[in-house]
This record gives C-alpha cells, sequence and structure tokens, in this order.
C-alpha cells in the first residue's frame, strides 16, 4: 500500500477545500500542510492516528480518540469489516475523512476554538515536541510554498 496515495485519495476533498500541501514524511507518516498548523497521519500495526501540529510552537498533539469521541455511529455506514492490516488502514482513512469533514470544519480552517474541548476532554494529552522528520517535513513544505 502507498501510504501518500492513500491519504491524498481519501482527504482529495479536504485537501483540496481547505488547501493543504502533502508531503510525505517518513513510509508511515503522512504530513497535511496548512499555512497555519498540520496534521500528520500516521499508520500503524493498530491503524492509523491523527496528530494537530501547532507550527508557532513546533509541537503535536494526537487527537485521534477526541476526533473519534465526537463522531457518530452514521460515519460507519457502508465501511466494510476489516479483514486485514490494508483494510482497516483504509477504514480508519475514509472514516476521519468524513469526520473532519463533517464535525471538525472549524479545525480544518485552521480555527482553534475546538482546542478549549479538547483540553476538557480525558482523551487530551500534553503536546510534544514534533520529530526531526516532522520539522523536516515541515521546512521542505514551507519552502515549496515560497
Amino acid at each position: 500500500m502507498d501510504f501518500k496515495h492513500a491519504v491524498q485519495n481519501s482527504f482529495a476533498d479536504i485537501i483540496q477545500e481547505y488547501q493543504f500541501s502533502v508531503i510525505k514524511v517518513n513510509e508511515d507518516e503522512i504530513m497535511l500542510l496548512h499555512p497555519n498548523y498540520a496534521l500528520t497521519i500516521w499508520k500503524s500495526r493498530e491503524g492509523i492516528d491523527i496528530y494537530y501540529l501547532f507550527l508557532n510552537r513546533l509541537e503535536k498533539v494526537k487527537i485521534t480518540n477526541f476526533l473519534f469521541s465526537r463522531y457518530e455511529k452514521n460515519l460507519l455506514a457502508n465501511i466494510l469489516p476489516a479483514n486485514n492490516l490494508a483494510d482497516k488502514i483504509s477504514n480508519g482513512l475514509l472514516i476521519h475523512s468524513r469526520g473532519l469533514r463533517k464535525y471538525f470544519p472549524e479545525l480544518l480552517t485552521g480555527k482553534t476554538k475546538w482546542i478549549g474541548s479538547f483540553k476538557n476532554n480525558h482523551f487530551y494529552n500534553e503536546p510534544r515536541v514534533i520529530s526531526k522528520d516532522e520539522m523536516t517535513a515541515y521546512q521542505s513544505g514551507i519552502q515549496n510554498e515560497i
């Protein structure tokens, strides 16, 4: 599975509407770079995780479980059971692309009002410094914008 291609396909409408640059961080992580923030989508043996990157502080926070806690069950319509990891990743990408679009349009535009709800949620976790790979991807993304 070409992970970057899978992310681009699943998030195509979001990428176009919110003018994200798509950057491959490494084999397991794709960055959706917006002028005000970035989302990274990371694949693992369990599926995918989504991180929100605060570009002004160069920190990231895992928001996967917080996002899932706000999604409604109707997002699972037409999702086939996952029989393998590739299916699980594809399902996760589809669910998150639907969920972000429907339940978090303000996040996608770069507004930060949602962070208050996140901080008061039991899935809140402290931000941590972005990785060297993420820093390199971010810097290359900025260079390509110039």
